[in-house]
């Protein structure tokens, strides 16, 4: 593995997920077998973790400095800054990073039992029946034999599973079943089997190929949309006839940053395969499907335009 070798970006947020993780389960040892787990996965996770753990000692602190700056020096591998090019680069983050970034909706994820951040998947057994993969920013906890999504989204495999979700409780028996929580809705989608939504109101049994809206006012009906919901688990974003401003919303879910686009292209309509691992790819994808071009001030602010 080379030293100097730039990491992608999840890889590093992954790490950073990891670090604040660590320090609010300290001493646990699920979390540190996780942690480890983790690490075994691949080379570049443990490379990741390894100058995350520099750059720490370096900076002498208990927290990190904000993402903005950590990605950045992270992947150009530069643990050997200067204490006092160091300060330098922190001196915003201090404050915007370390008050702003670490206040973000993603910060209870790292309090959960388990959980992902920005772009990353992970896969966690259910006991000996069932598993669940978590997808980008989501969290999961285990608490008096249930199984609870805190946020974010979950596809679940197995027999004989119990799953809490924003406004319902789910029970699946060799079923797969997509859960998606948004802001005032749980998704609710069946790949495979039979499951059983309780909700305030009552029970509902949906069958495979159906799905269903559960709110606070009920359950209704959900038609199926332009992406297809079950690909992510694959490291795929499948779209089929999708506005490029809803497609750059999904998309937008697996890197960290702004992005959007002009109103005037907002109402383009593409389809296409897209793997999730390659966000760069992704965008750089784009511009031979529409009359588009796309603008990146940084790498945290990207905007996609009409062809000049």
């Amino acid at each position: 593995m080379n030293a100097g070798q730039r990491l992608p970006e999840p890889i590093v947020s992954a790490a950073i997920g990891w670090q604040m993780r660590l320090r609010t389960h300290a001493g646990n040892d699920e979390v540190r077998g996780q942690l480890q787990d983790w690490l075994d996965r691949d080379a570049r996770h443990q490379l990741a973790w390894t100058r995350l753990q520099q750059m720490d000692r370096m900076f002498h602190a208990g927290a990190l400095p904000g993402a903005t700056h950590t990605i950045p020096m992270l992947q150009r591998a530069e643990a050997e800054l200067s204490r006092r090019r160091a300060l330098k680069l922190l001196g915003v983050g201090v404050t915007l990073g370390g008050a702003g970034w670490l206040s973000t909706k993603a910060m209870p994820n790292w309090r959960a039992d388990y959980a992902t951040t920005t772009g990353e998947r992970r896969r966690v057994a259910l006991g000996a029946t069932g598993s669940v993969w978590l997808n980008t920013n989501s969290a999961l906890d285990h608490s008096g034999g249930e199984w609870v999504l805190r946020s974010g989204e979950a596809l679940v495999s197995g027999d004989g599973w119990r799953l809490r979700c924003r406004f319902a409780v789910c029970e699946g028996h060799d079923a797969s079943v997509l859960l998606r929580d948004h802001d005032d809705y749980s998704e609710i989608r069946v790949q495979a089997g039979e499951v059983q939504v309780t909700t305030r109101a009552g029970t509902t049994r949906l069958s495979v190929g159906e799905s269903a809206s559960v709110s606070a006012r009920g359950v209704d009906a959900l038609a199926r949309g332009p992406i297809d919901p079950f690909a992510w688990s694959r490291g795929l974003l499948i779209v089929s006839d999708i506005r490029l401003a809803d497609f750059l919303a999904e998309a937008g879910r697996y890197r960290s940053g702004w992005l959007g686009c002009d109103p005037k292209v907002a109402d383009l309509r593409l389809s296409g395969v897209f793997q999730l691992d390659d966000p760069v790819a992704m965008l750089g994808n784009i511009v031979h499907l529409l009359p588009v071009e796309i603008i990146e001030r940084t790498r945290w602010w990207v905007r996609v335009v009409p062809v000049a």
